[in-house]
């Protein structure tokens, strides 16, 4: 099967899935009898800039766009297909199958990432995102469109990256009702505490180091005030938990006034702090909290150190399921996306021999 790909938002996360595509290319083929055919590709545009784009309807040559990334060039110099084409009008005019969003996040209202998905989806795409402003603002919107046109839209690697939250929540909590889930669930905060705590510097050292990693969000405030997370509570509470929360619904707070002294202090006690989202059931509805919190040596967070993330679910019929993991990297965001790409296929009705349940399982074993 080939299915042919716009890529939205070039940066550190779309160089990222386009690296791992071309090692996986063979491995995608052999085991699923899947091509990925980058036909387009487009950055910038923000803040009334200019757009940078790339379009080949014989797809693009990906070690090309990757060298003249690396060149630090932009793909508008994309010989024989680079120019200067808006999202817009890719989206409206490449006839890719599926479209891979991967935009800076914005948290006042989704756009123009919102857009691009909905359009997208509007014109029968499959859409694979790792923003978090679409599904935040309008996850149910999206998936009634998504579902009236036939198609798929999935979000995973916006919740946490590379932990497998909305999956494990989708698949193997199926028939559970969830009754809280709380974690760490931003590696950049989580890298600024450890190295505060362990190395002794302070936070604007840590911060630096975070950026050097290329972890955290264009704007850092998303993760250092606490916003990141809450956005990413939001979208597990209302992906797994049946609810219809909001940014405004979350008790927001940050790290952002962390200081030596108090990273101190919890160490003379033997604990440690970490920035926390939790959302719990309270009758009929959810509370919805993002913080800092001390941890006991005896609580599973007390050991996620660095940029690792972990997540808890309180279940009726599992008990509680710990998942730690899925360090803050671009390239493991992408590896995120590319899971999401392959369940959208293998959910497809008339989906490739290739993809059949019992070859999937057996990729998941290796």
């Amino acid at each position: 099967m080939r299915l042919t790909t716009l890529i939205v938002g070039f940066g550190r996360i779309s160089q990222g899935f386009v690296s791992v595509l071309s090692r996986k290319a063979t491995f995608l083929k052999d085991t699923f009898g899947l091509e990925l055919s980058i036909v387009g590709a487009v950055e910038g545009g923000r803040d009334g800039g200019r757009f940078h784009s790339a379009f080949s309807a014989d797809g693009l040559d990906i070690e090309t766009l990757l060298r003249i990334k690396r060149g630090g060039r932009r793909i508008s110099s994309y010989p024989n297909g680079g120019g200067h084409d808006s999202s817009l009008d890719l989206i409206r005019n490449c006839h890719a199958q599926l479209m891979i969003e991967a935009s800076p996040t914005n948290l006042r209202d989704g756009e123009p990432a919102l857009t691009y998905v909905r359009t997208a989806i509007d014109l029968g795409m499959h859409v694979v995102t790792a923003n978090k402003g679409p599904p935040v603002f309008d996850l149910k919107g999206l998936k009634e469109l998504a579902r009236a046109r036939g198609v798929d839209f999935r979000y995973s690697a916006a919740v946490a990256g590379a932990l497998p939250v909305i999956p494990t929540g989708y698949y193997c909590l199926m028939g559970s009702q969830i009754s809280s889930t709380e974690g760490i669930m931003n590696g950049t905060t989580n890298h600024i505490l450890t190295q505060m705590s362990e190395s002794g510097v302070d936070m604007e050292v840590a911060l630096d180091s975070a950026q050097h990693l290329g972890i955290t969000e264009a704007d850092p405030r998303l993760d250092i005030q606490g916003h990141d997370t809450a956005a990413k509570l939001v979208l597990t509470a209302n992906s797994l938990m049946n609810y219809n929360a909001s940014l405004a619904d979350v008790q927001t707070s940050g790290i952002e006034n962390v200081n030596s002294e108090e990273i101190r202090a919890a160490k003379s006690r033997g604990h440690r702090l970490r920035l926390m989202g939790r959302a719990q059931r309270i009758g009929q509805r959810l509370e919805l909290k993002v913080g800092l919190k001390e941890v006991e040596a005896d609580n599973p967070f007390y050991w996620v150190n660095g940029v690792t993330k972990a997540v808890s679910f309180d279940t009726d019929l599992l008990g509680k399921i710990v998942l730690v993991g899925g360090e803050s990297n671009p390239e493991f965001t992408a590896g995120a996306m590319l899971r999401d790409i392959l369940n959208v296929i293998h959910d497809m009705p008339d989906r490739s021999p290739d993809l059949s349940p019992t070859k999937t399982s057996l990729f998941q074993m290796r």
